[in-house]
């Protein structure tokens, strides 16, 4: 991972990410699917989503704990990505996402979109690990300080996310240590955990789970061009460049050796998930072939239509 003392640049694209994105890769590593919590090694603090404007931020409090707040769903993507997911309080799946800043030019935050990848089936927990425990939230607790505005995220057109944004990599703390899981590992080939004996079923009160390892939760966005960014446990509520005004949990440069971008990723429960992504909606395209003179969903092929149209109608004018 990258040593920022010899290299320093604020956005941008960076020089040697043809040789940092592969080393990311190569000491990241392969995880059984299934139901995690990650709990940041130095603060004590679980990353946590709060279904309030669909916040991904650290606990607090009392909240720093194993609830149902934060407990994740991780699905594999292929290779060595993976997408994190929590249903919301409609059951709508959402997915921690990478973030970019239009004004810094980096990406600057771990946010909460709908999932558009690995979203074949929303699967929440089959098990409830704190019975009668749903967080502590206070009004007083911080707030986007800036009034949510309901403008579109896109003019005119609904824009997919690209998929690499909502991809993350787990890089272990020691690339030389292949991580141990208690009776479950990942088979790439099929794409499902193999299990030897019965599934453990998870306990928070006596930590029964399927084993914990810790890793660098890097974000696959922009690995291959800039900087890479991994999740750092602090919240921010203060910006002006999205309509999507909430909670959101900052990204910092990934730094080799810096523990304060170290988290515990315990599996309480593993499970194989149906791979593949179900598209919005909004942006398939007709596959009627008359979706050609729809200006939104085809500009290009509309533009072209209409220039061969009036090159016809002008040889039959001079023809005539």
């Amino acid at each position: 991972m990258l040593n920022l003392d010899l290299y320093t640049y604020k956005g941008g694209t960076f020089p040697l990410a043809h040789i940092i994105g592969p080393q990311i890769l190569d000491n990241s590593t392969n995880i059984p699917t299934g139901f995690y919590t990650f709990r940041h090694v130095e603060t004590g603090k679980y990353l946590q989503f709060i279904e309030f404007d669909n916040q991904v931020v650290p606990t607090s409090g009392e909240n720093s704990t194993v609830f149902n707040g934060t407990l994740w769903t991780v699905k594999w993507h292929g290779d060595k990505n993976y997408s994190i997911h929590h249903l919301n309080k409609v059951n709508y799946d959402k997915c921690i996402s990478t973030r970019w800043d239009h004004f810094r030019g980096m990406d600057d935050a771990a946010v909460m979109w709908q999932c558009e990848v690995d979203n074949k089936t929303r699967d929440a927990p089959d098990f409830d690990i704190y019975p009668n425990f749903r967080g502590v939230y206070n009004p007083s607790d911080p707030r986007p300080l800036h009034k949510r505005q309901h403008s579109k995220r896109y003019e005119n057109n609904y824009e997919a996310i690209r998929p690499d944004k909502q991809q993350w990599l787990f890089m272990r703390a020691d690339p030389s240590i292949q991580p141990k899981w208690a009776n479950v590992e990942f088979d790439t080939s099929t794409g499902k955990n193999k299990i030897s004996g019965d599934v453990i079923q998870p306990d928070r009160d006596t930590s029964r789970n399927s084993g914990s390892n810790y890793f660098y939760l890097v974000s696959a966005a922009h690995l291959w061009n800039m900087i890479p960014r991994c999740i750092y446990p602090a919240a921010s509520y203060v910006f002006d460049f999205t309509a999507n005004n909430t909670g959101v949990t900052v990204l910092d440069y990934c730094v080799w050796n810096n523990r304060s971008l170290l988290w515990e990723a315990t599996l309480w429960k593993p499970e194989s998930f149906e791979i593949g992504d179900t598209p919005d909606p909004r942006f398939v395209q007709s596959s009627s072939a008359w979706f050609i003179f729809d200006a939104a969903k085809s500009p290009g092929s509309t533009a072209a239509l209409w220039v061969i149209l009036m090159l016809v109608s002008l040889i039959a004018w001079v023809w005539n």
